[in-house]
């Protein structure tokens, strides 16, 4: 029964307990200025004729929403060439593309936060702060960091309450799954001097469980991704009140296989005669992938007791 709600939303009907039902087709069919690609399209506009919802799949703690929208280039296709970054495949006068929204259920209970040191590396969430005292809004940051509790407080060393669990992508070349599990649990001595045992585990995707989901936010999945990009991210999604990881997104673009391979050709063809013929052997390739999705769980994981 939030009134912001309602007035940001037509009511269609209420549920049995007299929560409001609400339409909100308009957010997904309309331009967001903060969620809209038109920049990087170097469009002119959104046509909402040839718009239109594609899928939308709910779980228990995210809705996700996949969204066809397609951008003009106004009249003519008089759009300035490069005027952004996507702008070579928009040809002619209009350009489709696929979005994807998903909407994440904030903890009920939020996690203490900590407040983010510029000589500490940590990655951070940055906001506002109106309820200071201060006479203008005030700038507070937030260190990301997963919610990690002991189950023995007082033990120098205990389990956690809820590990860690990376899955590794179905998808991911079976040779590799090994090399990929081991990168993830390669943290667990540094997990354990900090007090957690198993503080991170990695397994595989249930194969016969038909409600799991990579799309579900309560699995963080290292996904394994069609491309020919030489390269691998590890973003995470985080409550912006607390800075606590609520999943991560680790992705592994095919070709950085490639790239760990000259990467390594380069660096040590001089030393190890396995250096010197392409392609190297599996084993030297595994270990390889190892160091490279080791680094990208270092860029998104941090770990801190909530208390």
């Amino acid at each position: 029964n939030n009134p912001a709600i309602v007035r940001a939303f037509p009511v269609v009907v209420s549920n049995p307990n007299g929560d409001p039902v609400i339409d909100v087709t308009a957010l997904f069919l309309s331009e967001v200025t903060e969620f809209s690609p038109r920049q990087s399209l170097g469009a002119r506009g959104m046509d909402q004729s040839r718009s239109y919802l594609e899928k939308v799949v709910s779980f228990p703690q995210n809705i996700n929403v996949q969204v066809t929208q397609t951008y003009t280039a106004g009249a003519g296709t008089d759009a300035p060439a490069g005027g952004g970054r996507g702008r070579a495949g928009m040809r002619g006068s209009s350009g489709t593309i696929v979005l994807f929204h998903s909407l994440v259920q904030l903890p009920e209970h939020p996690m203490t936060p900590r407040l983010y040191d510029s000589r500490v590396g940590y990655f951070a969430d940055a906001l506002y702060d109106y309820s200071r005292e201060e006479p203008r809004a005030v700038e507070r940051a937030f260190i990301n960091r997963y919610r990690l509790e002991k189950q023995h407080p007082d033990a120098a060393v205990s389990d956690p309450v809820t590990p860690i669990v990376y899955y590794v992508d179905p998808a991911t070349p079976t040779k590799f799954v090994p090399w990929i599990k081991k990168a993830i649990e390669d943290w667990q001595p540094a997990f354990e001097a900090a007090g957690f045992k198993d503080g991170i585990i990695a397994k595989d995707v249930p194969a016969n469980d038909p409600d799991f989901s990579l799309e579900d936010v309560r699995h963080t999945v290292v996904r394994w991704l069609p491309s020919t990009v030489e390269n691998s991210v590890g973003p995470h999604v985080s409550d912006p009140r607390t800075g606590e990881i609520l999943n991560g997104s680790p992705r592994i673009f095919h070709n950085l296989i490639e790239l760990g391979q000259f990467w390594y050709f380069t660096q040590m063809s001089q030393l190890d005669p396995r250096a010197r013929t392409i392609p190297m052997p599996d084993s030297l390739m595994g270990r390889l992938l190892e160091f490279l999705v080791a680094h990208e769980r270092s860029e998104e994981r941090r770990v801190g007791n909530a208390c």
